[in-house]
């Protein structure tokens, strides 16, 4: 098994429940990969992406979310009431855009419960990463790496 996820739940201040998906742990061999780095830079980022997406090869660091023919990717690192404010355009723009936050649970709770909309990242369909930071960015390639090396490829990237 490459990795186990589990799923939870938090309420917030409205009692309302949101499910956020964890990675909780890796087990793999490097031997079962096509190509693996074990210390990625900047550079080997889209080297990475290129010989998944394009050989199909099974890479390590892992291509866990990128760009694909349903929409472009969205990607927020960090979260504040503005940048709420710019995922709800982008949902309300239609469902094509795929859209991904970075940020911890706290400030995810706490963003929603100041705009009192407690269920905000499920109606926008947002993805949840609260248990990983960024480590590397390769902003000319449009590729980041958390420090768990999961890759994640996008079109347009917001720092909060």
């Amino acid at each position: 098994t490459f990795s186990t996820f589990s799923t939870f739940s938090f309420t917030n201040s409205n009692n309302s429940t949101n499910q956020i998906t964890r990675l909780e742990y890796w087990d793999h061999d490097p031997k079962d990969f096509d190509v693996y780095i074990s210390k990625p830079t900047i550079d080997d980022l889209p080297t990475l992406l290129n010989k998944f997406d394009e050989e199909g090869l099974e890479v390590w660091p892992w291509i866990w979310t990128h760009p694909n023919n349903n929409g472009p990717h969205h990607v927020f690192i960090g979260i504040n009431e503005r940048s709420l404010s710019q995922i709800q355009q982008l949902r309300e723009e239609g469902c094509e855009n795929n859209i991904l936050i970075i940020a911890s649970e706290g400030r995810l709770r706490e963003v929603a419960d100041a705009c009192n909309d407690p269920d905000v990242y499920e109606r926008c369909q947002c993805g949840l990463v609260v248990d990983s930071k960024v480590q590397l960015l390769n902003h000319e390639a449009k590729i980041l790496m958390l420090d768990d090396e999961r890759v994640i490829a996008f079109d347009c990237l917001t720092l909060v």
